[in-house]
């Protein structure tokens, strides 16, 4: 890796990037440009700001030099970039591509996001990053690299394409004109970062293409951003929808994946520290937080946090150093999800040791598939050598439709099972007018213990494994070590391979 000697704020950064991959767990904050503007505009600010960072274990900080048309200037930003660097933390800068009155050209949808096939929006995002490199010698592109437009001009640009293909084709193809060409222009070895939301099951919809975007990027961030399952907004999303996240972009970029990102909306106190868990235990290597403005205001969630700092800082090293097993499920990139969308977030939820996968897992001694695996043209053939080598196939009714006669044949065939789930589908959606998460509430993490017990140790009995847990109790398998996350506000006894487990309530145990 080449040494950053641009100047003592390249440096610094530099070293700070090229030992993180051995360094212990970091932690780091996102200050949106309003942030900047209100918390870190006098020296007095920036110190009061440092303190609590500290306090916080935070170590470094991600300066956003635009959101819309809130703008901070290079002007603005070099002093403020100064003084943290000065102060030993890491200073990036940052973008999130949200369109202003003034920025961009705002889509013709409902989704207030970036027409990117208009030329304004395309020059505007181009002139920031330039502009931007020349402050800060690594950038992050925050949520919103993505779009809902349906204008006559994106109409016209897609041509016969579906929405979906037109999208990511697009932002794909705007990635090097549009960002890496310009910020280069301006510093050649800037480093850029994408970071990707929490809603890995409708990425190919609007845009988002993991398995190409991520190959130019230096680095990849996750959102984990799952907040509280009983809020009607944030989509009543489920608390390990993040860990799958993190898991499979990880199944698509490998070891770019580093940061796991996550905020304070709608949550309570361990709502919010669980975000943390989940994102540790997913192989994060650096937590972010959003946004700075809650970390001055100060959350409940922060004393817990701070309480757990240790605990989180070794279960990272616990789990960087073992391999992660269980039972693969496997969703090609671009895959539909039709009546299956977030399904391997309720399987966690019920204590399935689920491991995403991009890729087929032909080695695995039980699978779970899917609709998404319908996306991959040779799923039958793949499937057929599979269960000839004595693996167990778990299938969902929407697959086997999805397959047709195909997937009928497939379904009587030895060794495998058909089960019985689907979470949510395009009319669901549709219903309840929700774009990107959750719909609505199922009642998985409610199931009897009596009724879910056998169901777990069907998938369970080709690992070696039997477990006794109630719904709501997570279960990982790392090498030779068990781990639970217990959800539950009381306290658990689990049964695994016939030893009790007692686990605190909101607690890990790692064995």
């Amino acid at each position: 890796m080449k040494p950053w000697v641009r100047n003592i704020a390249c440096l610094l950064a530099g070293v700070a990037f090229a030992s993180a991959a051995e360094a212990p767990l970091q932690m780091s904050v996102f200050a949106v440009a309003d942030d900047v503007l209100k918390y870190l505009a006098t020296p007095a600010d920036r110190d009061k700001a440092a303190a609590i960072f500290r306090e916080m274990h935070i170590t470094g900080i991600f300066l956003e030099g635009r959101r819309g048309d809130t703008y901070v200037s290079p002007e603005t930003m070099r002093p403020i970039r100064d003084y943290f660097v000065s102060k030993g933390f890491r200073v990036s800068g940052g973008i999130a591509t949200v369109p202003g009155q003034q920025f961009a050209a705002r889509e013709d949808g409902k989704s207030g996001w970036i027409n990117f096939q208009d030329p304004k929006s395309q020059r505007d995002l181009a002139n920031f990053f330039h502009e931007n490199a020349q402050v800060f010698d690594e950038i992050i592109i925050d949520d919103f690299y993505c779009t809902n437009d349906k204008s006559p001009m994106s109409e016209k640009a897609r041509g016969g394409r579906a929405w979906g293909d037109y999208r990511r084709d697009l932002l794909v193809g705007l990635l090097q004109p549009m960002v890496f060409q310009p910020a280069r222009a301006a510093r050649p070895d800037v480093r850029l970062i994408i970071k990707y939301p929490q809603w890995y099951d409708r990425f190919h919809l609007f845009g988002y293409d993991p398995a190409r975007m991520s190959k130019p990027f230096d680095r990849v961030w996750v959102g984990t951003e799952v907040r509280n399952p009983q809020t009607r907004r944030m989509g009543f999303v489920q608390p390990t929808e993040g860990y799958m996240n993190f898991r499979w972009i990880t199944s698509v970029a490998g070891e770019k994946v580093f940061g796991a990102w996550f905020d304070h909306i709608e949550c309570t106190p361990q709502n919010f520290v669980d975000q943390a868990y989940q994102s540790v235990l997913a192989g994060a290597r650096e937590l972010t937080l959003f946004h700075m403005g809650d970390v001055m205001e100060g959350h409940p969630g922060h004393a817990l946090l701070k309480r757990a700092w240790g605990e989180l800082s070794a279960l990272k090293e616990k789990v960087r150093a073992r391999s992660l097993q269980g039972i693969p499920f496997y969703k090609p990139v671009d895959s539909a999800s039709d009546e299956n969308v977030f399904l391997m977030d309720y399987l966690g939820m019920i204590g399935l040791p689920v491991v995403p996968a991009s890729q087929y897992p032909a080695e695995a001694k039980v699978a779970i598939l899917g609709v998404q695996a319908a996306g991959d043209p040779e799923i039958a053939a793949k499937m057929r050598k599979h269960l000839a080598r004595g693996a167990k196939l778990i299938l969902t009714p929407a697959l086997v439709q999805k397959l047709g006669k195909t997937g009928e044949d497939l379904a009587k065939r030895r060794g495998v099972e058909v089960w019985k789930v689907r979470t949510f589908s395009e009319e669901d959606y549709a219903r309840a007018g929700e774009r990107l998460l959750a719909p609505n509430k199922l009642d998985w993490v409610e199931m009897p213990q009596g009724q879910l017990d056998p169901i777990r140790n069907r998938f369970l009995a080709p690992l070696g494994v039997k477990l006794s847990a109630p719904a709501g109790v997570a279960f990982y398998m790392f090498g030779g070590a068990r781990c639970f996350y217990n959800f539950l506000d009381h306290p658990v006894e689990v049964v695994l391979n016939g030893q009790k487990v007692p686990i605190a309530a909101n607690s890990l145990a790692w064995r």
